[in-house]
Order: structure tokens, then C-alpha cells, then sequence
């Protein structure tokens, strides 16, 4: 092996043992240490990905795609230049280089991932923050919660604006995407101590939506630029509960089921029909799924009015065009994989854990005692 080629795997090897190191004592120092967790670690790694937010908030065009795609041409390149040299050389190094470089991209990556995002899920859950009194509760309770959303469903869409076809229409995701920031600002500002003080700028579209849309993924959340990145395979009732969703990462909301509570709150928030629409079929979505009865389900698709479920049977259509069961499947496996390494035990179940947190502030709401307003991180 050359002298050049060796003084590289020795720089790199360095710097992978460098980052495994900084990556192991970040995430034991703040399992060991609740002050360095919410004090250090979770504050930094914040105001760091909120810096890159408001660094890459610039232009349509989200910077986390433009860098994947860039990084993909550029290992297409590289690895033909590899093989090229390898023929040349008749050695298999040019290859094993070319791979080891590979590794070394994605260790940095995962690094950046560490400190930028990590953190985040070692912050107190938002329902103890809150807080709110979640725990088991009888099938009849999940029930009144979600008649309770079924009338909000009921309410909220009957002012929504809907084109000649009968469509609900909120402007598309040009006219929604600042409303979506508007909403979590308002949502900070009422509840100042609940959520991270990053810069809330409107999500991006996203341009990758086919292959998104292939493997099941309404949104993203880039930790690496701070961009919440928007899939507009969903339909116009559909997409502002989604924006919502994905900055509500970008305040720090870790786990699922907080950015989907939060998503509810916000659109709640939001003086547009479409966003309070948006949220209350969130919600029944996710209340509805939780029932196990065939009686309470039938009870509650019934109930809903002709645009409900003409919106419904709308975003079904919108997303099985680009449907791919064994893609979508592998890319959920992944997902439940990353979530649960994230100290999320329920994978991705943890999405629907939302319906606790719904049925807690239904419960105040019903004592009088109101919705969230307490708590620090």
C-alpha cells in the first residue's frame, strides 16, 4: 500500500476513534447527570440545530436534499474512479479505500447527528412538562375523547374553504407553510417554557416526495440543517397537522408522540379553519386507530359528515399512487429500529402514544381544569 494511502486510514481511523469517543461520553454523561442533560447537552444541541435552521431557512429548495443528492453523485463518482484505478493498479485498495471513506461520511454524520439532535430525547417528555396526568384508561374514555374530536372534525371543517370538485382547499403548501410557522410561534409565545427557543422559520417542500411518498414518510426532520421538510403527496387538509409535526422537532420536541401533540396544539392555535380542521382529524385519526371495539369505530366512521370522509378517501388515493408495500414495510423496520435506540421502547407505536396526552387534556378539559399551560424543559 502506498505511503499516501496509509497516512489516510491513519488520519481516519483517528478521527472515527475521536468521534466514537465524544459520541459515547456525550450520550453516558448525560444518562449519568440530569443537570448536564438539561442544562448542557439539551440546550446546545438546540441552539445548534436552530442556528443551522435559520442559516438554511434561505430558499425554497430544502439544503438536506441538495447535500444527499450531492453526496450520492459524489460517491457514484468516486467509486467509479476507484474501480478505474483498481483495474489500473490491479489492487483491491482503490475499493477498500473508496469504502472506508464511505464509513467515514456516515460516522460523521451520525457524530453531527449526536450533538445536533440526540440530546433531545434525554429532555423530560412533554406530558410531564406540562404536565399531564396520562396512564391506562377504559375503552369507553378513548371513546368519549374521540367523539369529542369527531365534533371538532365536525366544526372546524364545515368553515373550511373546498373547490368546485368538493376538495378541501387551504391555499396548497405555498399559501399554508408560513400559517404553519405563525401557528408555533403562537404556540411558544402562550407557553413560553415549554418548548425550545430556536427560530421558527416555515417548512420546505419536499421535491423527493415520490420516493418519500415509496417508503410511507410524510415529513422529516433534518437536525443537520434544522429544516423541516414537508411531503406533498398529503392532501391540503392533511398537510398543515404534518408541518406542524416536524417543527415541532425543530423546538425540540424529540419523541413522536410530543410533535404530535404539539402538531394538535398548534393547529388549535391557528385562526385558519384548515389548521384547526388539520388538527382535529389528527387527532380523531389517531383516537379512531387506538379503538379496539368494531362497534365504536363503526359508530365513529359513521358519524362522519360527507366531506370528512370524501377528505379521507382523497389523501388514500394520493398516497397509493406511489404506494410500495415492500418498500414502505423495510423503511418502517428502520424507523422502529432508530426509535427505539433513541430510549423510544415503543418504536414506532410511540406515534400513537399521542392518544394518552389526547385523552389526559380531554379529561381536564371535562374537569374544568383547562388545557396546558406549565412546565419547564
Amino acid at each position: 500500500m502506498l505511503p499516501g494511502r496509509r497516512a489516510h486510514l491513519l488520519r481516519g481511523s483517528a478521527a472515527l476513534s475521536v468521534m466514537l469517543a465524544l459520541s459515547v461520553f456525550l450520550v453516558t454523561a448525560a444518562r449519568q447527570s440530569d443537570f448536564f442533560a438539561r442544562r448542557v447537552y439539551v440546550p446546545v444541541s438546540r441552539a445548534l440545530s436552530g442556528l443551522l435552521g435559520w442559516v438554511f431557512s434561505y430558499g425554497e429548495t430544502a439544503a438536506a436534499e441538495m447535500l444527499l443528492a450531492g453526496a450520492v453523485l459524489a460517491g457514484a463518482a468516486f467509486l467509479a474512479q476507484a474501480c478505474v484505478r483498481s483495474a489500473r493498479e490491479r489492487s483491491v485498495w482503490p475499493l477498500l479505500l473508496w469504502c472506508f471513506n464511505g464509513v467515514l461520511t456516515a460516522a460523521c454524520a451520525v457524530f453531527l447527528f449526536i450533538v445536533l439532535w440526540g440530546g433531545n430525547y434525554l429532555a423530560p417528555k412533554l406530558e410531564a412538562r406540562i404536565p399531564l396526568a396520562t396512564g391506562p384508561q377504559a375503552e369507553e374514555i378513548l371513546l368519549e375523547t374521540a367523539r369529542f374530536h369527531l365534533e371538532e372534525v365536525t366544526l372546524y371543517g364545515a368553515g373550511v374553504f373546498r373547490d368546485g370538485s368538493g376538495a378541501a382547499d387551504g391555499g396548497g403548501f405555498a399559501a399554508m407553510a408560513p400559517e404553519a410557522a405563525g401557528s408555533m410561534r403562537a404556540l411558544r409565545e402562550k407557553y413560553p417554557d415549554l418548548f425550545g427557543g430556536a427560530v421558527i422559520t416555515p417548512p420546505k417542500r419536499a421535491y423527493s416526495y415520490p420516493v418519500l411518498a415509496a417508503l410511507g414518510i410524510s415529513g422529516i426532520y433534518c437536525p443537520l440543517t434544522g429544516e423541516a421538510i414537508v411531503n406533498t403527496v398529503n392532501t391540503d387538509p392533511f398537510l398543515p397537522s404534518t408541518m406542524c409535526h416536524e417543527l415541532a422537532h425543530r423546538l425540540g420536541c424529540a419523541p413522536e408522540e410530543d410533535a404530535n401533540f404539539t402538531a394538535y396544539l398548534a393547529c388549535m392555535q391557528s385562526g385558519e379553519a384548515i389548521f384547526r380542521y388539520s388538527g382535529a382529524l389528527l387527532a380523531f385519526t389517531y383516537c379512531y386507530n387506538a379503538l379496539a371495539s368494531p362497534e365504536y369505530r363503526a359508530e365513529l366512521w359513521g358519524g362522519l359528515p360527507p366531506w370528512a370522509l370524501d377528505d379521507f378517501r382523497r389523501n388514500g388515493a394520493a398516497w397509493r399512487r406511489y404506494e410500495n408495500p415492500a418498500v414502505s414495510e423495510a423503511a418502517g423496520k428502520v424507523n422502529d429500529a432508530y426509535l427505539k435506540t433513541m430510549r423510544q421502547p415503543d418504536g414506532i407505536r410511540s406515534y400513537g402514544r399521542v392518544v394518552d396526552m389526547l385523552i389526559a387534556l380531554y379529561l381536564e378539559r371535562e374537569s374544568g381544569q383547562g388545557a396546558p399551560p406549565r412546565g419547564g424543559v
